[in-house]
């Protein structure tokens, strides 16, 4: 990091980029959160009541959690909410648990004390790593010591509320408090600690906001009220800037605004490759705020309504058919086209309302998607009810999650036929409606062809094909550099499915954040797929990309890329056709 001082007044620091764009405001000075519990021994009859506080306090803290998460997914979707889930995890760690009561037995000691020396025991575990993955995770261990202190303490961590655009100097913020802040005025964050894998800098670039990391000497100099900007695409800092200095700073904030507009323009030229070849956008939506967006970014209807959304994560019970059936119909109504595509519930036992949900040890290859739903009949009876009834304001395709055989496919038929029977037998928007299977493990690829035959359409499940296909934990840094959609096996698995669909005459869409990458943009367009449903953020810089790409570059780049063996070969390759 260097200072270097303009003028008496003004002060420029230069430190780690950790949230692009540019922020102005005043200083607003964040006090340590973390306060020294008080040591206190405690008589025999007391250690139960002490652990019975320290279960109260995290059973308070995993409400508070759950609440902080729905609403960070409001601001910032479904993805990044996900960013809470180690957090509210950690509050049922065993060996964390197990530790804090071993210290109330054992030692005698208050709750607070217990939880004070369990985490540090845990802290100094991590410091003696060389491993940066698990250095940069014992700030969510801090985190969560730090919450339960609070609790027991009963002095709650003050989040600040901020009146005017401000830019927040910290030592340190936590995850789990920057995900809890209201950001109508907060325009930039600089801290001394953090790095840019850290949760805080992955939460801070989810909300926009611009932040620089490692900033020591700037919190040094920087005094309460202060004019400060913000650059967190440069690592710059500067406090009391002159008046020339903020019309640069204008300037680049005005470029990266520009930059976003230009992307909304084009969102309303036609969806059409430079070649002129006709492609059709959807919008994946998880909740109905994202609806009023949805023609301003370009969408020409809903690809992927995710469901399970509209059940709150503390709800004790799911949705009435009534209610579910005014959500799917808003929806519907919404989208540009009458057109909807609603996904069944994609719970897995772990996802599900906290009051409903059951332990598994390995959920994600558990009860989850199709297989939760079938197993609950009276869920699926009433959803499909709703939807059924839902049609009558148009045209409604149901997306079945995660199939993974036949079987699942056609029971699910079943079950349709049955509601339709139900609920309205002699109803023309009711035979209308379209089941199809989302391909999203390699079994759906390699049985692509039957749920062609068998289903009405296909979605392709982008995240967690490459996921699933490649063994890696999209959620999991350590493995993040395996995060490749341009594998070899991603492309071939592509190729199988875009055939199984092109043979049946069914039609295909490309679900998922994948397409907004414009190499991954250019190999999805070669291997023919004209369908891509992406969340309306993404949309505009996607059409963008799409105007400028041409189908017989992505054709020829295609056959190449076939034949290649490496996904940094694929994308050497695709970096020649958009060059």
């Amino acid at each position: 990091m260097s200072s270097s001082p303009l003028t008496d007044a003004e002060l420029c620091f230069k430190a780690s980029p950790a949230s692009p764009g540019v922020g102005f405001g005043q200083v607003v000075r964040l006090a340590p959160q973390s306060r020294p519990p008080l040591f206190i021994n405690v008589l025999p009859h007391r250690v139960t009541l002490e652990i019975t506080r320290v279960k109260q306090a995290m059973q308070r803290a995993r409400c508070h959690l759950e609440a902080v998460k729905q609403h960070f997914r409001e601001q910032a979707g479904q993805n990044s909410a996900h960013l809470l889930d180690p957090y509210i995890l950690m509050l049922d760690d065993a060996v964390l648990t197990q530790a804090i009561e071993d210290n109330i037995r054992r030692h005698r000691v208050n709750a607070e004390w217990a939880v004070k020396r369990a985490v540090e025991s845990l802290l100094a575990n991590f410091d003696r790593t060389e491993d940066d993955y698990l250095r940069q995770r014992r700030d969510d261990i801090q985190d969560i010591g730090q919450r339960l202190i609070s609790i027991l303490s009963g002095q709650p961590l003050q989040v600040p509320v901020l009146e005017s655009p401000s830019i927040i100097f910290a030592d340190d913020i936590s995850p789990t408090m920057l995900a809890e802040l209201n950001t109508t005025n907060l325009s930039g964050l600089v801290t001394d600690a953090g790095g840019v894998m850290t949760h805080a800098a992955i939460i801070a670039r989810s909300l926009g906001i611009p932040a620089v990391f490692g900033a020591r000497e700037a919190l040094d100099h920087a005094a309460e009220g202060v004019p400060c900007i913000v650059d967190g695409s440069q690592g710059e800092v500067i406090l009391r800037p002159r008046r020339t200095t903020q019309t640069v700073y204008l300037g680049r904030r005005a470029a990266g605004q520009r930059l976003r507009r230009d992307r909304l323009t084009a969102a309303r030229l036609p969806a059409v490759t430079r070649d002129g070849v006709a492609c059709h956008l959807l919008a994946n939506i998880e909740i109905q705020s994202e609806l009023p967006a949805l023609e301003r970014c370009g969408a020409q209807s809903v690809g992927l309504f995710r469901s399970e959304f509209i059940v709150p994560s503390d709800a004790e019970a799911l949705p009435d058919e009534d209610m579910q059936c005014a959500v799917y119909q808003a929806v519907i109504q919404a989208s540009p086209d009458r057109t909807a595509t609603i996904r069944t519930f994609d719970f897995s036992s772990d996802t599900l309302p906290a009051p409903l949900r059951v332990a598994e040890p390995n959920p994600a290859l558990g009860w989850h998607g199709v297989r939760w739903w079938l197993a609950h009949e009276a869920v699926a009876r009433t959803q499909l009810r709703a939807i059924v009834r839902a049609a009558e304001v148009g045209r409604v395709r149901i997306l079945l999650p995660r199939v993974t055989c036949l079987s699942e496919l056609r029971m699910a038929r079943r079950r349709l036929d049955e509601a339709c029977q139900a609920v309205a037998p002699s109803s023309a928007a009711a035979g209308r409606i379209e089941l199809g299977a989302m391909i999203e493990t390699p079994a759906a690829v390699l049985i692509a062809d039957r749920l062609a035959r068998e289903s009405d359409f296909l979605s392709i499940g982008s995240n967690d094909l490459v996921q699933y296909l490649l063994a890696a934990d999209r959620g999991n840094e350590r493995v993040g550099y395996l995060q490749q959609p341009l594998h070899p096996a991603v492309l071939s698995s592509l190729n199988i499915v875009v055939a199984a669909a092109r043979a049946a005459n069914k039609s295909l869409t490309m679900c998922g954040e994948m397409a907004a990458q414009p190499l991954c943009a250019l190999a999805l367009l070669g291997l023919g797929i004209r369908r891509f449903s992406l969340s309306p953020a993404a949309l505009p810089g996607f059409k963008t990309t799409l105007r400028r790409l041409s189908i017989r570059d992505a054709e020829r780049f295609i056959a190449q890329a076939l034949t290649l063996d490496t996904a940094q070969e694929i994308e050497a390759c695709a970096t020649t056709y958009l060059t």
